[in-house]
């Protein structure tokens, strides 16, 4: 923090950028919020590694993670109210990177998604334009996501307005709480 006090007074402001994504709608909980048990120490279980086409517990841990990395950026957003130090977030939409090639859902599967895959995505330059907008925009805004607009494959990078999960005061003080306690145990 006392670094990016320092930068916010010799350049006008600072920035921390999140990189989200549009799965953190995907989010398998009752409320499609947060769920605790993905913001501690788990010994590895948390529901195993079954792979299913966007569901399952390999897919419900990655929504999660970046559902916090929105959340994050909300909470953030309302501790730093001065303006000095902007909170930001982005979602790349459907982006053509690397990302998923490890996964394997069996040829036709495959097939298809790459197929489909390869008419909607946009490239991983496009995909990389909300990060840019966040980090170098003039205008970028503190407490905003930008990305193709409604958290969608493809378009410009524009505000996303958050959902309630996003800004729920309880889930940002769990992850808060998570995050101290983390951060916490590497002091000890």
């Amino acid at each position: 923090m006392p670094l990016l006090e320092t930068g916010a007074a010799a350049h006008g402001e600072a920035r921390i950028v999140t990189h989200s994504s549009g799965a953190r709608d995907m989010c398998q909980t009752p409320n499609k919020g947060l769920d605790a048990k993905f913001l501690g120490k788990n010994g590895g279980k948390l529901g195993g590694d079954e792979l299913k086409l966007f569901k399952g517990p390999v897919f419900e841990r990655y929504f999660q993670s970046k559902l916090a990395n929105s959340v994050h950026m909300h909470g953030l957003h309302e501790r730093l109210k001065d303006g000095k130090i902007k909170a930001i977030s982005a979602h790349p939409g459907g982006s053509d990177t690397n990302l998923g090639d490890h996964l394997k859902f069996g040829y036709f599967t495959d097939m298809f998604m790459k197929t489909v895959f390869s008419f909607m995505a946009q490239t991983s330059e496009d995909g990389a334009l909300g990060l840019l907008r966040g980090m170098m925009d003039p205008e970028a805004e503190s407490g905003v996501l930008y990305g193709p607009k409604k958290s969608g494959i493809s378009g410009p990078a524009v505000p996303n307005p958050p959902k309630e999960y996003e800004t729920d005061p309880k889930a940002i003080e769990m992850l808060f709480k998570a995050s101290e306690e983390a951060v916490a145990s590497f002091k000890n």
